[in-house]
Formats: C-alpha cells, sequence, structure tokens
C-alpha cells in the first residue's frame, strides 16, 4: 500500500495528449484514465495503454479548432 503524501501527479499521457482516438475520464475520487478508442475496432490497440506514450502507429493528431487548447501555438518561420 502506497503512503498518502497528498501529491495527486498524473503522468503525461505523452502522444494520448493530443491523439483524436483518446477518450479522457475522470473519476469522483480523482483517478484518470485515457482509453484508446482505436482498441474498439482494433483489438492489436490496448484500451488503456500504459502511459506515457510515445510511440503509436494509430496516432492521429486531433483537429486543430480541437486542440487548440492543447498544442502550443506556431511560430512563423520567416
Amino acid at each position: 500500500m502506497r503512503p498518502n503524501t497528498g501529491c495527486t501527479m498524473t503522468p503525461h499521457p505523452g502522444l494520448c495528449a493530443t491523439c483524436r482516438h483518446m477518450e479522457y475520464t475522470e473519476t469522483r475520487r480523482g483517478s484518470v484514465f485515457y482509453r484508446c478508442l482505436r482498441a474498439q475496432t482494433e483489438l492489436s490497440f490496448p484500451k488503456y495503454p500504459p502511459l506515457p506514450v510515445r510511440q503509436c502507429r494509430g496516432y492521429q493528431p486531433q483537429a486543430t479548432e480541437d486542440a487548440s487548447n492543447v498544442l502550443p501555438p506556431e511560430t512563423p518561420s520567416d
């Protein structure tokens, strides 16, 4: 059993943070889960992948309007 340190840090989900196939769920007790929706149709994808996800063949970035609060703003290239 882990000691209760009062720290509720959640690991960064990696690619899942900006993937269009990710469904984020937070329970009333504060647990956070990142579910891969590709697992519903493709059995080779884990339903709840171990975090952080650094590489994924099914990764597809969210549409620009969906990801505006997650992705950093682009810097203009001169």
